[in-house]
This record gives C-alpha cells, sequence and structure tokens, in this order.
C-alpha cells in the first residue's frame, strides 16, 4: 500500500552547509579566546537609575544622554564622552555615588562592574584631582566592599596608594584614599595586595609625620577655614590608625604567636 520514499542527499549542499558551520565555530572561538569575550549576549537594558540619583545628575547627562530615563548604562557613557571635563564628572561621580550607596544593591555593583565602571572610575583619578577626584574617591569606597577583587585587578590599589603618598596631598583626598584601602582589607586576597603595596609604611609615616606638620600647620584665611582643616586632618589620622591596625596582624614578627 505504502511506497517506499524516492530521496537522494544532496552531498555538495550538505557539505557546504558543514563548512560553513565549522568555519563560523572556528571564527567564534578565535575571536572570544582572542577579546576575552564571554559568549552570552550583549546586555541591552540596563537598570534604571532613582530620581534622588537622577536628580544629583541633572545638568551633567542633559547633553550627553540619549533621549528617556537615564540609566546605569547611559550615565557610564556620559562618563566616558564628558571624562575631559571636571565639572560633569564630579556631577556624573556624586550621581553614581547616591545610586551605589545602599549596601544591599549587590546586584546593581556587579552590574556597574560589568559595564567597566570600575575602569572608567578609576581612570578619572588619573586625569582628575580637587573636587572632581574626591567624588570618584567616594564612588570607590562604595564599591571597596563589594568588588574588592576587581578594584584590584583593575589596578586600584596602586592608584589610591599613589594618592596617599602624594607630598602636600589635600588631606580630605587623603582620607578618602585610605578610607578606600581600608575597605579593601576585609577581602583576604585584596588585603595581600594592599599589604604588599606597602599601604602599612604609608599610614605608619603619616602618624609618626602628625606632631611634625602640627608644628608647622598652615594658618587658613579665616577661623572656619582652620576648624575645618583640623577636623579634616583630624579624619586622616583616624583612617591611618584603622589601616594601620588592619594590617598590622599581616606583619608580625616570626615567634610572635610562640611568645603568647
Amino acid at each position: 500500500i505504502f511506497s517506499p520514499l524516492q530521496s537522494s542527499m544532496n552531498y555538495s549542499h550538505d557539505t557546504e552547509m558543514d563548512k560553513d558551520w565549522a568555519a563560523d565555530q572556528l571564527r567564534r572561538k578565535q575571536n572570544l579566546g582572542r577579546n576575552g569575550l564571554p559568549d552570552t549576549p550583549i546586555r541591552r537594558v540596563t537598570s534604571a537609575l532613582p530620581q534622588v540619583a537622577v536628580a544629583t545628575l541633572q545638568g551633567g547627562l542633559a547633553s550627553t544622554s540619549p533621549p528617556g530615563d537615564p540609566t546605569l548604562g547611559t550615565t557610564l557613557s556620559a562618563l566616558a564622552i564628558n571624562g575631559q571635563s571636571a565639572d560633569h564628572v564630579r556631577r556624573i561621580c556624586d550621581g553614581l555615588c547616591v545610586l551605589l550607596s545602599d549596601r544591599e544593591k549587590v546586584a546593581l555593583h556587579a552590574e556597574f562592574a560589568e559595564l567597566k565602571g570600575v575602569e572608567a572610575v578609576l581612570a578619572i583619578l588619573r586625569q582628575h584631582g580637587g573636587e572632581t577626584a574626591l567624588s570618584a574617591l567616594r564612588v570607590i569606597e562604595k564599591l571597596s566592599r563589594t568588588l574588592p577583587r576587581e578594584l584590584c585587578a583593575a589596578g586600584g590599589v596602586e592608584i589610591l596608594a599613589r594618592c596617599a603618598e602624594v607630598p602636600g596631598q589635600a588631606p580630605r583626598l587623603l582620607e578618602s584614599a585610605l578610607r578606600c584601602l581600608h575597605g579593601l582589607t576585609f577581602d583576604t586576597e585584596a588585603k595581600a595586595m594592599v599589604s604588599r603595596r606597602g599601604v602599612f609604611d604609608i599610614a605608619k609615616h603619616l602618624l609618626e609625620s602628625e606632631p611634625d606638620r602640627k608644628k608647622h600647620k598652615i594658618v587658613a584665611a579665616s577661623e572656619e577655614q582652620e576648624v575645618a582643616l583640623e577636623e579634616a586632618w583630624a579624619d586622616v589620622i583616624t583612617m591611618c590608625n584603622r589601616v594601620y591596625q588592619r594590617l598590622s596582624d599581616s606583619r608580625q614578627r616570626p615567634g610572635a604567636s610562640i611568645r603568647r
């Protein structure tokens, strides 16, 4: 009743399909291996910014963001576009600081790292100083305990240590850099990198030089400025003590544990 199906294989067509598939797989493997890119879809939607962060960013993103509500992706894009403008960078960093200040937003911090936000913020410290650098340091402080290894991998320890080593560094910048380094010490691997960079010696030097600084302190233009300056240096000493204590256990002398 049923007759066998009459079919024949097109060897030429099938062979070409196999060759195309094999070439595509080889090209995919070479591209991913060369660029270090994961074999995952490209992210096209990023987290929307809360209204408080949007309000902080007003004026910094107005002329550079695409139409629509600001997102983490568009904010980082604006940061790259306005990298040479200290005022724009400061505004954007202030907005990011508000966004990242909630310690429960671990997923948001991970997305920030995925979008290369860690590298973008560290780049600001290479290009800018003053209030702009201070805003960037405040962002890094928010990430220091949630993304310590990402910060270390991007060269964060070296950048922060250099910021703390600058002769005559402004006390607020100095304190913020030490605060970031202190946050990194709560991760085992990051703490080891901070210790190897000599941050313990930086903190020790600042503590030992504090009496001499007080003897030759700069006279401010007004009493209010002088009080603010002394408060800033008091915060520096507080952070020095914290960093010193966090790193002192890794510098115990041989046999110290035996004498206990």
